[in-house]
């Protein structure tokens, strides 16, 4: 099963692509923040504790993910998710190589887009003002981490513009 990592941050259009992809050719699509809400209401169900740290969030992710893909009959999967994350004091956490190993992507898929843009999105969306450097510094490090990962797994990283649907699917077809 070829399994590819869709990243990038808040707002670049990784859902929504992905989904657009997904739905035209039969590919399955899952957010890394979808299995993790549902593996936190089942760890929460089965022995009434929540998970609120980073670290616990990223087991709860391959977990989710392991079982998503083992119901699945597709020949493809994208999970769109992020190389790293602000944590609750702001700062920017890379997430573990090791999260990334456990998941085995096959190919690694960075969107990336002009920061004032993403951050007018991220505005309209959320209804929150949105500080264009942050979202600058934001995906510099998304992008930085991005590569790390892929030349830790020795796996094809291939920057995408925003929303660059044919793009996708272009790469998805290639062997």
């Amino acid at each position: 099963m070829n399994v590819v990592f869709v990243g990038g941050v808040h707002g670049v259009g990784k859902s929504t692509t992905c989904e657009c992809v997904a739905s035209t050719y039969g590919y399955a699509h899952v957010s890394a923040s979808d299995l993790i809400r549902r593996e936190r209401a089942d760890a929460v169900a089965a022995n009434g504790k929540l998970v609120n740290d980073v670290e616990g969030n990223q087991y709860l992710l391959i977990r989710g993910f392991r079982r998503f893909r083992d119901l699945g009959n597709t020949r493809c999967i994208l999970l769109d998710g992020h190389f790293v994350l602000r944590d609750s004091d702001g700062d920017i956490q890379r997430l573990p190589l090791s999260v990334f190993r456990a998941l085995a992507p096959s190919r690694i898929v960075c969107f990336e887009d002009d920061p004032v843009a993403i951050a007018s999105r991220l505005q309209q969306r959320d209804l929150n003002q949105v500080e264009v450097n942050q979202v600058s510094s934001l995906q510099d490090q998304e992008l930085s981490h991005a590569s790390d990962v892929a030349s830790d797994l020795r796996v094809p990283l291939t920057a995408l513009r925003a929303f660059d649907r044919v793009g996708l699917q272009r790469l998805l077809s290639m062997p």
